[in-house]
């Protein structure tokens, strides 16, 4: 299945000094919604691990709108790509709601890099993985049904980003809109919109003062 959230926190799975070592070396801030973390096309020179909150990842179509790339949420490290290659960031990232963030500035992230064996091979892993699942959703998009991948979107986010565990509907805690799905998928928003009408005729998601329920979980993975 495609990660429609980031799942990885390389950072927590360093040895132990490791770990400890760098956590040492990163300042952390508090970011309103809506706030601006990175800015695509500026120098990379800052990693970032969220630490409570949502952060959107996002690019620019032609027409200048904004394009949903991936959530990430607690634990998830991002920008170590741009900072490894040397370019600026591709994508600008958001705070989706407040959120905490910790951030590793360039001097510290090298000397730390070289310094400990465990940092560079951890981003391989990284890196190795990421693209695998970039094949991982090519073949999903083209075997998939798109009403199947925005169930297990859903079902994904609310396995992961709920506000209650228990059992019954599940509230996701962060906002986002049937033009982020489509911006995901890459299909027009009437698309989206044709079947969300179908999860919520059939009791499986629906919204409540602006936030998105799961309503039936079970039922929404069953869903093709």
């Amino acid at each position: 299945m495609q990660r429609f959230i980031n799942h990885g926190n390389w950072i927590g799975d360093l040895p132990e000094t490791v770990r400890d070592a760098m956590l040492a070396r990163m300042e952390e801030v508090t970011i309103e919604p809506g706030g601006i973390i990175a800015q695509a096309g500026r120098e990379a020179n800052r990693i970032f691990q969220v630490v409570e909150g949502y952060v959107r990842l996002v690019g620019l179509h032609e027409d200048g709108s904004e394009a949903l790339i991936t959530i990430y949420i607690a634990g998830n490290c991002y920008a170590e790509t741009a900072m490894v290659s040397r370019r600026r960031y591709n994508h600008t990232s958001i705070a989706m709601v407040r959120s905490r963030i910790r951030i590793l500035h360039e001097r510290d992230f090298w000397e730390l890099y070289y310094m400990h064996a465990a940092i560079p091979e951890a981003l391989c892993r990284k890196f190795a993985d990421a693209i695998s699942w970039q094949f991982a959703a090519r073949e999903m998009r083209a075997t998939m049904r798109l009403r199947q991948q925005i169930a297990n979107m859903f079902a994904d986010f609310a396995e992961r980003c709920a506000t209650n565990t228990a059992e019954g509907p599940i509230e996701l805690d962060f906002p986002f809109t049937q033009s982020d799905i489509a911006s995901i998928f890459d299909v027009t928003r009437q698309s989206v919109q044709r079947e969300i009408t179908y999860f919520k005729d059939h009791g499986l998601v629906e919204k409540r003062e602006g936030k998105w329920v799961v309503v039936d979980l079970v039922r929404l993975r069953r869903t093709s």
